[in-house]
């Protein structure tokens, strides 16, 4: 008996370091895939070239990455992937937006329905919680990438270039812009910050409160909806500490 119960520890270590394992894996394929759809070419994208280099370091094998890039590129036969966006509301009536990229919208649609109501909440109606966002640019600067540019030249110059606000932290600086303005502006700033990241975001026109159990129901799920395989982004109206 000792003996089983030695294997069944082992195998269920296994078990769990295989599934992080996997979990990380999967993080790494999306950035590689999010970097790879602005520019494919990693000798011509330095943020690209660092996601592949830490799925390296991470030990993904040469085929997961290859075949990372060749998704991105829209090269891999019998697959046909589809952006699509989902609404729903969380605990407490949190609202959502899920941003996924899928082959197959069975398999999704039927994944996040479980899962919405696996952590007490529900799927909704397209347009259900649209109208509580609104669409925005957004540059994303490293501090440490600056090359001694203070903070004040910083803004001036982003203010300069249409910043709606931006937001400081130790560990990145964040610039929103009209969608429209994203482009020039990231040229603009690219001087300052050569290695600026832009996207599009939804931000929420306002926030919730949310503390205590509630607080971590809500972040158990957006966890384990950005660990999914299919999604690409969530977006909510929770205090940004949940981001």
């Amino acid at each position: 008996m000792a003996g089983h119960s030695e294997w069944s520890n082992i195998k269920h270590r296994k078990e769990k370091q295989d599934k992080k394992k996997a979990k990380k894996f999967g993080k790494l394929t999306k950035e590689i895939i999010k970097e790879a759809r602005n520019n494919p070419d990693p000798n011509d994208n330095p943020t690209l070239a660092g996601a592949i280099e830490r799925a390296k370091e991470a030990d993904m094998p040469k085929e997961n990455i290859e075949r990372a890039l060749k998704k991105a590129k829209g090269e891999l036969e019998g697959q046909n992937f589809k952006t699509l966006v989902y609404e729903g509301y969380g605990p407490k009536g949190v609202a959502l937006l899920v941003k996924a990229e899928t082959d197959n919208r069975n398999r999704t649609s039927s994944y996040l329905k479980n899962t919405f109501e696996d952590y007490g909440g529900e799927l909704g109606d397209e347009g259900c919680v649209r109208w509580i966002f609104e669409r925005k640019g957004l540059i994303k600067i490293d501090p440490a990438s600056l090359n001694g540019t203070d903070e004040e030249t910083l803004q001036l110059k982003a203010i300069e270039a249409g910043a709606e606000d931006i937001e400081n932290s130790d560990e990145q600086v964040k610039i929103f812009f009209d969608p429209d303005d994203i482009k020039p502006a990231a040229e603009s700033l690219k001087a300052l910050a050569p290695n600026l990241e832009t996207e599009l975001v939804m931000l929420p026109k306002n926030y919730v409160d949310l503390d205590g159990d509630v607080q971590d129901n809500v972040e158990d799920l957006l966890e384990e909806l950005r660990n999914n395989r299919d999604v690409d982004r969530v977006f909510h109206n929770c205090k940004p500490l949940l981001d």
